[in-house]
């Protein structure tokens, strides 16, 4: 039998999810191999917010076991960080440029006191244009290139395996890769973004799946008093000597990973309003991405209606959020032999039927 064939457990993808999923089964002393198409995914292309309040608690139809979920993912991040010697930045800036965005931010600071955080007002800085401005601690940004390395680094550390190859078929407890061939194994996770899309033929609920393009650009600027800046749909991000500044969001778009002059100049025009110093400033870098999304916008994770093969992707806006709960949910699901418990825990249970990846075929 081939090295590579010995991991009792192959997750597809090393994007946030399927490296703390590794992580979590490592600590489960369980035996974990990675194979990734080798490109930059969503998790790469995005923005690197652990934002349960500005991304969840904002949406009105968010159940609350999802804010909850969320909440305890973003406590598990201090615990990874930690680990991974990761800096996480805080605190984050929410302004208010219109009536409707103020009472929208007023909505999310009344909900936030209901999960026991704080959204106050504060003074808006100068420079920057808006009708109200709040601050929070809890919210905090990563960098995501620097959080893969790191990820991966301690993956690889504590014995993990990562081989670079596309995968292009399952089996029940196997996958198919041209350049591997056939590789066995006791459960196969697939936590490979919108990607997973491609094997909707075998996997009809990764079919449900839809590719919301986004796009960010990088200024060079050395940085805001604030580290996280958010303002409708727009966040900056203090990083080094540069400004990362994000993001569009099309879901009619090509899912390809172009970048598209249009949006990239009207997310520019809406930084002028909200920031005039920064209209002329140098753009060094622009990127694009594709979200995972889902009807419900809730994740894909459990199993995938496949013997051994698991699902573990659909995070949409939130991949780096929610990765450390779902990798643990995952591993503790994978570790117990059961993604149900055998005794009564109301809130998991909430979770697997939230997250069942054969909700939409119901």
């Amino acid at each position: 039998m081939p090295e590579h064939a010995h991991p009792r457990i192959w997750i597809i993808g090393a994007g946030p999810v399927g490296l703390c999923a590794a992580l979590a089964l490592q600590d489960k002393a369980l035996s974990v191999g990675i194979v990734d198409a080798g490109h930059p995914g969503a998790g790469w292309a995005s923005g690197g917010m652990l934002a349960p309040l500005y991304e969840l608690l904002a949406d009105p139809d968010c159940p609350p076991a999802f804010a909850r979920f969320g909440f305890e993912s973003l406590t598990l991040w201090a615990d990874v960080a930690r680990a991974c010697d990761l800096p996480l930045a805080s605190p984050a800036l929410f302004l208010a440029r219109t009536q409707a965005e103020l009472d929208r931010l007023s909505h999310v600071a009344a909900r936030a006191q209901t999960y026991g955080h704080r959204i106050v007002p504060t003074q808006c800085p100068s420079g920057l244009t808006a009708l109200a401005a709040f601050v929070t601690e809890s919210e905090t940004a990563l960098d995501p290139r620097q959080a893969l390395a790191k990820l991966k680094s301690r993956f690889q550390a504590q014995g993990g395996t990562i081989l670079t190859a596309q995968v292009d078929q399952l089996g029940p407890g196997k996958f198919h890769s041209p350049t591997l061939g056939w590789i066995g194994a006791e459960h196969v996770i697939l936590a490979n973004g919108y990607a997973a899309h491609g094997l909707s033929a075998q996997i009809p609920a990764v079919a449900h799946m839809r590719p919301v393009k986004g796009q960010m650009m990088r200024l060079a600027h050395p940085g805001l008093s604030a580290p996280i800046v958010r303002a409708g749909r727009l966040y900056l991000l203090s990083r080094g000597a540069s400004l990362v500044v994000g993001a569009t969001s099309d879901p009619n778009a090509q899912p390809d990973t172009g970048v598209l002059a249009e949006p990239l100049a009207d997310l520019r025009r809406e930084l002028a309003q909200l920031a005039p110093s920064l209209a002329t400033e140098l753009v060094v870098e622009s990127w694009a991405g594709l979200r995972p999304d889902t009807p419900d916008h809730l994740p894909l994770l459990g199993p995938s209606g496949i013997d051994g093969i698991w699902l573990a992707t659909g995070t949409y806006r939130n991949g780096w959020l929610l990765a450390p709960a779902m990798a643990a949910l995952l591993a503790n699901w994978i570790a117990e032999g059961n993604h149900r418990q055998a005794q009564t825990d109301t809130l998991r249970d909430t979770l697997a039927d939230l997250f069942a990846p054969g909700r939409f075929s119901r």
